[in-house]
């Protein structure tokens, strides 16, 4: 046991000495890919040594109740135990802090007081050595031990929550709005509060973006301002918002409350309309998409706002436990006994969430389940809701059988079940509750002529039979690509779009797709090389979309053998020759991701090697990033090399790219090297040389460029 304690002693010191260097040396380290996968282990470890420390002061009041040797041996393990996952929790949260944007004072006292809170561990563990002659100043030690742990948490705390994360709600909830504040104040920023400032504050900037403030907002993050004017769906927010959920990128996190899809549809129409930060809801129109959006929030809503229950509340304990990543259930404002609960990831819903609900039935007043994979025979259970006020249905699989469930609902002032099946027929039993005042029915499989005489026999209920109220003429959302990643040869090619009835047309020759000569997208369709696909949506009434644009890369023929001639830059060094080879794609936003190689002293120069089979090569591909605004652009000139079995080398292709004229949207893009049909070669070499200085009109004229790349395909 002695020489265990010792070496682990030894080790533990070790530690302290590497934890000190490395806050002076911080800003010249650059983490290998382990390092950052070990690092991120930070927040799963860091409780071992709260409890252990917990533990300990719980021992030092219990003291009288163990025989001395006893205590002795207990709490010198204890120490040892706490001094050591001490050590690692603040050496894994060292490798943690240079992954994420945090504020550097919040971030350098988190790292300062955690090395202190180390180096107190272990001398408590020296000093409880002699323990009967050095009481006073261990028990001093102990002290400043517990209070290096409560400031750790505390910053550490501000670190992932951001400021006053504790008091927060009570100041959200009394912040007087006035009544003229702008769309903006009343029904933009509370999402912006509730879902993003806990990652964009002053204190964690994820992206170096701040949204605290109209003015840090427009500022914009480390990659510039987070929307366009009049193109959400080219907006780099709505577009993290969208990604899958298991993508690093998405936003918010998974594991963090989600938007809600009337959340998602307010922040889309505010960038539709402007982005503007200063107009109010009374300047808009009253059939404005916005302006509808933003008074059907919650937040704004002065009749939610005001309205007095007689039901008790419940308790906090069951709000914390009703929470997952893919429901969040919470109050509708401070001290209102009502609550809200919205459902997140359709793949990821069950009935058994929805029943889960029963434990607030008589507090829940707002119900959003759009886009969830509900059924009529799940409308029984929304149909014991009995306070139930405001019910969201949307996109639902609803086709109306079970719409009687809610005539229980007396409470029921809006009911939104736009994107489902239901028929004229159908509705009628839920069209004579007391309290509704508006339905919203557009896309659904009720006719024209059905809307208007359901508008007009029931002239007290506003009935909303168009997405938007707007008397001018909409645009369809763009067409999507299912297909993720590099694409197998069987694989089907399958375009999609979320409403019923659009026409999808494409073209795969890099010209614009109209809505009348284009290939009209009617199956799934194969193709066994890659190609760029441009895709529009159209429809009869609607403007058509604007066009989709991506590059599928399809697998092609492997090499036996893959090696880089020269070295990639240290900053992209992704995983040598196999990032080449490897099948797996890289994401433009993160460039350091290891499917990433990048050249900008060195020309990119990589040799592939199909064995003592030669191979008939017709095509080469290489998938390069293209991101003009971060240097990142395409080669100045191209070079393929070739030779049959131990034969040199020989040029058999060189050619310069056209280089881009101006700035534009960041992307992933494929060099396509069409070679001679008919020779066949074992071996390859493909030369690819960066732009040497940034052309005039870039920002950074004169300045190297860079050419970075993640895969080669051969066919």
């Amino acid at each position: 046991m002695r020489k265990i304690k010792s070496i682990l002693l030894n080790f533990i010191f070790s530690l302290q000495i590497l934890l000190i260097f490395l806050l002076f040396i911080e800003s010249r380290i650059e983490l290998p890919v382990w390092l950052q996968v070990i690092g991120r282990l930070h927040p799963a470890i860091l409780h071992l040594p709260i409890g252990l420390l917990a533990f300990f002061v719980i021992l030092l009041f219990a003291k009288n109740e163990f025989k001395k040797k006893a205590f002795t041996k207990v709490t010198s393990i204890v120490l040892l135990l706490t001094s050591f996952t001490t050590s690692i929790t603040a050496l894994f949260g060292f490798f943690l802090s240079r992954q994420a944007d945090y504020g550097p004072d919040a971030l350098s006292q988190h790292k300062i007081s955690g090395t202190i809170l180390s180096i107190l561990c272990y001398v408590l563990v020296l000093v409880f050595d002699r323990y009967e002659k050095t009481q006073t100043v261990f028990f001093g030690l102990s002290v400043l031990a517990i209070g290096s742990l409560l400031f750790v948490g505390h910053t550490g705390g501000t670190l992932t929550h951001g400021e006053n994360f504790v008091f927060a709600p009570l100041k959200n909830s009394f912040r007087d709005i006035p009544a003229d504040a702008s769309v903006f104040q009343k029904s933009v920023f509370p999402i912006l509060e509730k879902k993003c400032i806990s990652c964009h504050n002053e204190t964690k900037a994820k992206g170096k973006l701040v949204m605290t403030s109209i003015a840090k907002f427009k500022k914009g993050g480390k990659k510039g301002v987070e929307w366009e004017v009049g193109k959400p769906e080219q907006s780099r927010m709505i577009k993290y918002i969208h990604l899958p959920l298991e993508d690093d990128n998405h936003m918010p996190p998974d594991g963090k409350p989600q938007l809600t899809k009337q959340e998602i549809d307010l922040l889309e129409s505010w960038i539709k309309s402007g982005a503007d930060f200063e107009i109010k809801l009374a300047d808009l129109m009253e059939n404005d998409s916005l302006k509808i959006l933003a008074s059907a929030m919650s937040t704004v809503s002065g009749e939610v706002e005001t309205k007095v229950y007689g039901f008790s509340a419940v308790s906090e304990e069951i709000i914390t436990r009703l929470n997952t990543p893919f429901r969040s259930v919470f109050p509708l404002y401070q001290n209102s006994p009502a609550v809200q609960a919205d459902f997140f990831i359709k793949e990821s819903f069950k009935v058994k969430a929805l029943e889960e609900l029963k434990e607030v039935q008589e507090q829940l007043v707002v119900l959003s389940l759009s886009k969830m994979p509900v059924t009529d025979s799940d409308l029984s259970i929304i149909g014991s809701f009995k306070n139930l006020e405001k019910l969201n249905l949307n996109f639902t699989t609803i086709k109306g059988t079970g719409l009687s469930s809610l005539q229980s609902l007396k409470n029921l002032s809006s009911l939104s079940l736009a994107g489902t099946e239901v028929t004229s027929e159908s509705i009628n039993t839920i069209l004579d509750l007391p309290a509704l005042k508006e339905l919203f029915i557009w896309n659904t499989r009720i006719t024209e002529q059905e809307k208007e005489k359901l508008i007009v026999d029931h002239p007290d209920i506003l009935i909303v039979t168009s997405q938007f109220k707007d008397e001018n003429t909409l645009r369809l959302s763009r067409p999507v690509l299912t297909n993720e990643g590099i694409l197998k040869k069987s694989e089907m090619v399958i375009l999609k779009h979320s409403m019923p009835g659009v026409i999808i047309r494409y073209t795969l020759d890099g010209t614009k797709p109209d809505s009348i000569s284009s290939t009209m997208y009617k199956a799934p369709f194969n193709i066994d090389i890659t190609f760029k696909i441009k895709a529009i949506a159209c429809k009869p009434g609607w403007y058509c979309s604007d066009v989709f644009e991506t590059t599928c890369f399809v697998d092609g023929l492997k090499p036996i053998h893959a090696k880089l001639i020269s070295p990639s830059d240290k900053q992209y060094p992704g995983e040598g020759a196999n990032s080449l080879v490897d099948g797996r794609k890289g994401f433009t936003d993160v460039l350091k991701e290891p499917s990433w190689l990048g050249f900008r002293d060195n020309s990119f120069v990589a040799e592939f090697d199909f064995g003592i089979a030669p191979q008939t090569i017709r095509k080469i591909v290489v998938s390069y990033a293209h991101n003009v605004g971060s240097y990142v652009f395409p080669p100045t000139e191209v070079e393929v090399w070739a030779s049959q079995s131990k034969q040199p080398l020989k040029l058999i292709k060189s050619f310069k790219p056209e280089e881009p004229k101006n700035y534009s949207p960041q992307r992933i893009e494929a060099l396509n090297i069409s070679l001679e049909t008919g020779v066949q070669y074992s071996v390859y070499k493909i030369v690819a040389k960066p732009i040497s200085m940034l052309p005039k009109w870039h920002s950074g004229k004169g300045k190297k460029g860079w050419f970075i790349v993640d895969e080669v395909f051969f066919y």
